[in-house]
């Protein structure tokens, strides 16, 4: 059964062994005898002379050559060296070239090959004869020991830069490939930055020697650094020939791999005249290659912003950043005129393909990666750094695993850590900040206002502010939430209420794509939409109930109150059903939050004014009240008691022309029965209208889980109202 990793152990396991493979190249720069000596053979004077050999620039502290005061630092030249068997080597200008490439043939190659092989046997014997040729022309002889070990702290920069840029190469390749395994893309953009560490690490050594190196390590250093090169061409052109688009099925990325394979057998072997030839002119025909790619990609990419974006950043910073590298080293030395930098120096400009990649990764969902896999990546940088300073603190300050263990920690969490948060919100962050409490006024304004065009156009605003895209219009989708669309170019937007839903195009003005932030941003909107609507609706259907409660309460309980002081012949007892039905209008309107009131206070009060009303109308009144216990009513059931015998009453003064009224009241717990019957001309059950009262009474009902019942008294003598409903 076949293990699968997860990204994070493969690029731990990745960036692990690259970090070993940097320490075995730091072990093999130290494993060389070393003076001292800073040479040149271009020296900065004031005035120009000329000089044999190299120029003693300067002398490091604490190194062999300083314990001899008598050497002229910066003003004099070493012009040979000689061992204890008395054979002198004249040191000349080539001796210390960069690059042994830049030499005119492969024969040449050789020569330097072995007259490296040589200073190097005469810098490993115990004493060396150092010839030094001062500004006046004397010539003197000094006996150095070189020291066995070149010290860390006497690597220049250029080494450090050199070893950098192919740990970012390769774990920028590596990187993504963990993150997209299955694409030919990231294969060839991780082979890519897997050649840049193979040719950067040798040069690192040999480019930064102090004289001398074994020849046959400098030549398979100067091979491997060629093959580097070889192999980074091979992934550059393979990932332009895959990416943004797909211009030729995967197995015809054998032809670019063939070309250039057989471009470095033919350097290996030595098969033409010199590396301008077997080597040069394939690396200055890979970048040629890299280029026509990128623009044939753009022309392909014609009308898709997407694709455009991406090589925008990304395809213009591979064609800058390496080809800055052929044009200042590869190019020069194929033309026989030298490079125009320092090779240690030009390796920085293959950092720009990378920076163009993490930028296109953060900006543009490069390889269709989102802010996730920059998560990944700080948090095994973070690993390694905590497990690099754990194991540097136990080498070099402190002896034993835990202190060494508490002080990197600390270290990791007083430095990386802020520095990750800062690198996380450079790369991913939005540009423009948005405005949460606008944003916050808008969704509210959109939600309080009644649906219709005003609402919609408020909507697009609204969108249109948080996106700024290019285009929106209106579409179908069945999905409920934000959903990223052809790989970021397009955000659907789901229907909410009466919104239709929408489709939002080509983000910041055509800037960038959608993210993953812009789908939870417009969820989140989304969200507070959909809680601000359903707010006003149930403030609407509160207010309407509110409404209907007062309309009901008007009609049923102040009607029957106006209608008994327009019938009383008494005005001090109309005064009083007056002040009366103002104090219930009072308590309607507010809705009295009292506790209640007892049952029999309730039957009490509202028997005196029913029969005040009867006698002034001259119909007679039986008050029937049954009840097994007494009982606090709660105010909607006194409320309720008061309306339906009320409205009851009402309606027997008003159409019935009864002569007796009778009202019975039952309670046995939890049911209270309410029966109001008249003896007037009653009604047809077939032809009856229900009006507002009788409907408010039913309605009052089914609020309070009670039954409603209209019907006749027998012979057609009357009506009869009964309503049941319990009490809590």
């Amino acid at each position: 059964m076949s293990i699968r990793f997860t990204p994070n152990v493969l690029l731990s396991i990745a960036m692990a062994l690259s970090l070993i493979l940097a320490f075995l190249m730091l072990a093999v720069a130290m494993d060389q005898r070393w003076l001292g000596a800073k040479l040149t053979d271009n020296p900065r004077l004031a005035t120009p002379q000329a000089f044999e050999g190299l120029w003693l620039n300067s002398i490091d502290r604490n190194s062999p050559l300083s314990r001899h005061s008598d050497i002229p630092e910066g003003l004099a030249s070493i012009t040979a060296i000689s061992g204890a068997d008395g054979s002198i080597i004249q040191v000349m200008p080539n001796d210390l070239i960069e690059e042994p490439d830049a030499l005119a043939s492969y024969a040449a190659m050789r020569e330097f090959f072995a007259r490296q092989s040589k200073l190097n046997a005469v810098l490993r014997q115990p004493e060396v004869m150092l010839h030094v040729q001062s500004q006046g022309g004397d010539t003197s002889i000094h006996q150095i020991k070189p020291q066995q070990e070149r010290p860390v702290s006497s690597l220049p920069l250029a080494f450090w830069l050199q070893i950098g840029v192919g740990l970012a190469g390769f774990w920028m390749g590596t990187w993504i490939w963990v993150l997209r395994r299955a694409e030919w893309a990231t294969r060839m953009f991780a082979l890519a930055g897997a050649g840049l560490l193979i040719s950067a690490f040798p040069a690192a050594i040999y480019s930064t020697r102090e004289l001398a190196l074994p020849g046959d390590l400098f030549q398979w250093l100067s091979i491997f650094n060629h093959a580097g090169a070889i192999i980074f061409g091979m992934g550059m052109i393979g990932l332009f020939l895959q990416y943004p688009r797909k211009l030729v099925k995967a197995r015809w990325l054998l032809v670019p791999v063939t070309l250039l394979a057989a471009s470095q057998v033919v350097d290996i072997w030595q098969l033409v005249e010199g590396p301008a030839f077997g080597f040069h002119l394939a690396v200055v025909l890979a970048m040629l290659s890299i280029i026509t790619l990128v623009l044939v990609q753009l022309k392909v990419a014609k009308g898709n912003p997407r694709d455009r974006a991406v090589l925008s950043w990304f395809g213009l910073s591979a064609v800058i950043g390496a080809g800055a590298f052929v044009v200042t080293v590869i190019t020069p030395n194929l033309l026989g005129i030298g490079s125009f930098v320092s090779q240690g120096v030009a390796f920085l400009f293959f950092l720009l393909v990378y920076i163009g990649a993490a930028l296109g990764v953060a900006r543009f969902r490069l390889f269709q990666l989102g802010e996730w896999a920059f998560r990944i990546l700080f948090y095994v940088i973070g690993v390694l750094l905590l497990l690099g300073l754990d194991a540097i603190l136990i080498a070099t300050i402190v002896d034993k695993r835990a202190p060494a263990f508490a002080l990197s920690l600390l270290i990791v969490s007083l430095a990386w850590l802020p520095l990750r948060d800062r690198l996380e919100r450079l790369l991913l962050s939005r540009g423009e900040t948005l405005d949460y409490e606008n944003l916050f006024r808008q969704v509210m304004d959109v939600a309080l206002t009644p649906p219709g065009r005003d609402q919609h156009a408020r909507w697009r605003s609204l969108l249109e502010h948080a996106f700024r895209p290019l285009s929106m219009e209106i579409m179908q989708n069945t999905h409920t939430k934000a959903k990223l669309m052809e790989d970021g170019l397009a955000l659907s937007i789901p229907a909410i209420g009466d919104l239709t839903s929408c489709r939002l195009e080509y983000a910041d003005s055509g800037r960038k794509l959608f993210s993953l932030r812009d789908v939870a941003l417009a969820n989140e909107l989304l969200a507070m939409l959909t809680n601000a609507q359903e707010s006003r609706v149930a403030y609407e259907k509160g207010v309407a109930e509110e409404r209907q409660r007062i309309a009901r309460d008007i009609h049923d309980n102040i009607g029957v109150q106006l209608l008994g002081a327009l019938h009383s012949q008494n005005a001090n007892r109309k005064n009083t059903f007056i002040r009366e039905t103002l104090t219930d209008l009072r308590d309607i309107i507010n809705n009295a939050g009292m506790q209640g009131a007892p049952l029999d206070e309730v039957l009490a009060d509202l028997r005196a004014q029913i029969a005040e009303y009867l006698c002034a109308a001259n119909i007679a009144l039986d008050w029937q009240v049954k009840r097994d216990e007494p009982v606090m009513l709660p105010m909607i059931a006194v409320h309720t008691l008061r309306s339906v015998i009320r409205e009851a009453v009402q309606n027997t003064l008003k159409y019935a022309g009864a002569e007796q009224v009778s009202i019975h009241v039952d309670f046995t717990r939890p049911m209270l029965t309410i029966r109001v019957a008249d003896d007037g001309c009653g009604f047809s059950a077939e032809n009856v209208t229900v009006g507002h009262g009788l409907d408010h009474m039913r309605t009052r009902m089914i609020g309070l889980g009670g039954t409603f019942t209209l019907g006749e008294q027998a012979n057609n003598q009357g009506s009869v109202i009964t309503v049941q409903f319990p009490v809590t």
